[in-house]
């Protein structure tokens, strides 16, 4: 059969069971992308279900584009298929035709993070609240787990220590609503809603579909399991891809219970296991196997043993540096020896770590070595400031109620209109901010006055072509506000950068009208973009958080400051879930390798002010020392000012001594009980903390 050639056994078994529900355990490298694709071939070519009517589901816009560009290649289509990607994208679609039942208008505004946590610091401001206790990425961080928890009673929970965190819930939901807006998690819920509301509508969107195939199960949360239970129904019609080793977003509302206990939910399931590896040496699965044995509890039930057909491959380097600088260095060389010696390109390499502060030095010595970088996961190319302010005035343009979109640009660049003008107009507000605008119009001051007409004759333009020609409106903005000149005042040292960015801007406009979507699909899309959306082909070295390679894969890998309290985190400690997360997040960090594989930390890490910091090795390198070749550095921390912070004795901790943590940073011992102490950080508040993880 055609549509099975090229595929392993069971792959094939995968691609030909339609029995039952079907949870496939795939362990990286093993081809699971293949096996959905394959299914959905199958589907269409020997089941007749004609791809219209078949639903796939993954986490990343870059896996979905992937996806649609096979199942498009196979079946020689000229467009792609409508019904193939991301959670957020599915439930957009729902809701553009059905919002109105849940009361809002179709063409609802999608908040990204940013406009969400702007809209929580107004919020925050106008109750008159702490700032610092209220922090909007905390705030919303919150307000994500009470969403995504599909239970009332988070909310009740985390107000045991932010007391104002209902009122505060309330007024951000009200401010949605004011706006015809949804956020990110919304969107999820909002479809749950819609579908246990209205009977007639859920049975219409599971008549939509005679298939469902799901990508990267072990990453869904609560919401979007119920989404899919909803959708299936009481029919067999689905199946599912996942690694539960490959588990890393917990912190963010993955729920692991999805993939351990899918039989339970969808009964008579059938588990077919991936384990054979077509990406990593033997040497390299051999370690990643040994560090995910370490699993402890329920995860031990799904664990796969990953195997592959090439035997042998390059030996494993673990070397130990002096300092965090000594350690980029390094890195920074053994990348050009290797290019030069093994004519590897700089695009084969990437530089995997856990936190993001780890990158400076890095990306330091890659300057000084001429090494052509990219940060993957970094500052998004559509939550970059000139971008949002350029697409802010065609988001308000084409959707006036637009409240983050009105705020950011009524005074960009600056007309004199502050928070006082921005209340009057407000107390005219009726329809939507434009009608404000014109209502409140003669009880402005004149000059206020003559500066609303330029913005709203701006705004009327962009209203009349922005649909049809949007990059020609998004130069116009450009000219017309002289927002080069804005640019080149406030932000000097890299306004040539952010100019350039702007003109990718255009360039991506250009290609919306050439595809012939519209400037509202455009918007949803730069909405949802995700982190490896701006990786770019260019010959450069990939240097990202762990958590930003998931799903890629690289001929030579570093992963870097493998040490206690940085790989793992120092805040995995005191909870045994976390650092099981912390292991699975090692796992996922080797088996992007596929040829070479180093792993590197420092004795030494850089602290406050010139001080130099005794680290300790991280210890998932235990598991794995009998198989590296370890290589450690012989020279010392020269200059005197580097004065080295050791462990110290735990009998030598006393109350109202002052100490250092790697992650925590300074703080003053205020109890000891036993061998741990309760330390007061000067960023972070109060901690406990075990003793020997203090330093003074």
């Amino acid at each position: 059969m055609e549509v099975i050639e090229g595929l392993n056994e069971k792959q094939a078994e995968a691609v030909l069971y339609f029995g039952s529900p079907l949870l496939v355990l795939a362990g990286a490298g093993s081809g699971k992308t293949k096996v959905i694709t394959h299914k959905i071939i199958f589907l269409i070519k020997e089941l007749e279900i004609p791809l219209d009517r078949i639903l796939a589901i993954t986490f990343t816009n870059k896996a979905a584009s992937e996806m649609k560009e096979r199942v498009k290649n196979y079946l020689g289509l000229e467009e792609e298929p409508q019904w193939i990607s991301t959670f957020h994208s599915f439930c957009v679609k729902v809701l553009r035709s059905e919002a109105e039942s849940i009361g809002y208008s179709r063409d609802f505004i999608i908040y990204d993070e940013e406009d969400s946590k702007k809209a929580i610091k107004d919020v925050v401001k106008e109750l008159n609240l702490n700032s610092d206790l209220y922090k909007p990425e905390r705030v919303k961080h919150i307000f994500s787990n009470i969403k995504q928890s599909l239970d009332d009673t988070v909310l009740e929970f985390y107000s045991f220590t932010m007391p104002h965190l209902p009122e505060i819930y309330k007024k951000y939901e009200e401010h949605l609503a004011f706006s015809n807006a949804m956020d990110f998690d919304d969107l999820l819920i909002n479809v749950v809603k819609l579908f246990n509301q209205n009977p007639d509508i859920l049975k219409r969107w599971q008549n939509r579909f005679d298939y469902i195939l799901v990508d990267e199960y072990q990453d869904t949360n609560k919401v979007q399991h119920q989404i899919l239970k909803l959708l299936v129904g009481d029919r067999d019609c689905i199946t599912v891809v996942g690694d539960p080793q490959q588990c890393i977003y917990t912190w963010r509302g993955a729920n692991p219970e999805n993939i351990l206990e899918f039989e339970k939910d969808f009964p008579g399931t059938k588990i077919i296991k991936l384990e054979r590896n077509y990406r990593s040496t033997e040497k390299i699965l051999s370690i990643a196997n040994k560090v995910i044995s370490g699993s402890k509890g329920r995860w031990k039930e799904k664990i796969l043993k990953l195997w592959t057909d090439r035997k042998g491959g390059e030996d494993i380097y673990l070397i130990r540096l002096d300092t965090d600088k000594h350690e980029s260095g390094f890195i920074g060389k053994m990348i050009k020896k290797i290019i030069s010696d093994e004519g590897y390109s700089y695009r084969d390499f990437a530089v995997l770590i856990r936190m993001s502060y780890v990158s400076r030095n890095i990306e330091e010595a890659f300057i000084n070595l001429k090494i052509p970088y990219q940060i993957v996961g970094g500052v998004k190319f559509f939550e970059r400031a000139e971008v949002k302010d350029i697409l802010a005035y065609l988001r308000f343009a084409l959707l006036p109620k637009d409240t983050q979109a009105f705020k950011r640009i009524i005074n960009l660049p600056s007309r004199g209109i502050g928070d006082k003008t921005i209340e009057k107009i407000r107390s005219f507000y009726e329809r939507d901010w434009l009608q404000a605008l014109e209502d409140s119009y003669n009880h402005l001051s004149p000059k206020i006055r003559m500066r609303v007409q330029e913005f709203l004759e701006i705004i009327e333009t962009v209203r009349k072509y922005g649909n049809e020609k949007p990059s020609q409106m998004a130069k116009y903005v450009f000219d017309a506000i002289n927002y080069e000149e804005y640019l080149v005042s406030k932000y000097p040292k890299d306004y040539e950068d952010r100019i350039a960015n702007v003109n990718e801007l255009f360039n991506a406009l250009k290609e919306v009208e050439r595809s012939g979507k519209s400037l509202l699909e455009f918007l949803e899309e730069s909405s949802l973009s995700q982190a490896q959306d701006s990786i770019q082909e260019e010959n450069s070295v990939k240097i990202m958080t762990v958590h930003a390679s998931k799903g890629l894969e690289f001929p030579v890998v570093f992963i870097a400051g493998l040490e206690e309290g940085i790989f793992p985190s120092g805040r995995s400690f005191e909870d045994i879930e976390q650092m099981e997360e912390e292991r699975r997040l090692f796992y996922v960090a080797i088996t992007r390798a596929k040829e070479k594989l180093f792993l590197t930390y420092s004795k030494y890490r850089a602290g406050y002010g010139s001080h130099y910091n005794e680290t300790k090795p991280s210890r998932f390198l235990q598991d794995i020392k009998d198989d590296l070749k370890i290589i450690s550095t012989q020279r010392a921390v020269r200059k005197r000012s580097d004065k080295v912070n050791t462990t110290v004795s735990s009998d030598d901790l006393k109350v109202g001594q002052a100490v250092k943590h790697d992650i925590f940073g300074k703080g003053v011992i205020t109890k000891i009980d036993g061998n741990k102490a309760v330390v007061i950080f000067e960023k972070v508040g109060e901690k406990t903390i075990r003793k020997d993880f203090l330093k003074i």
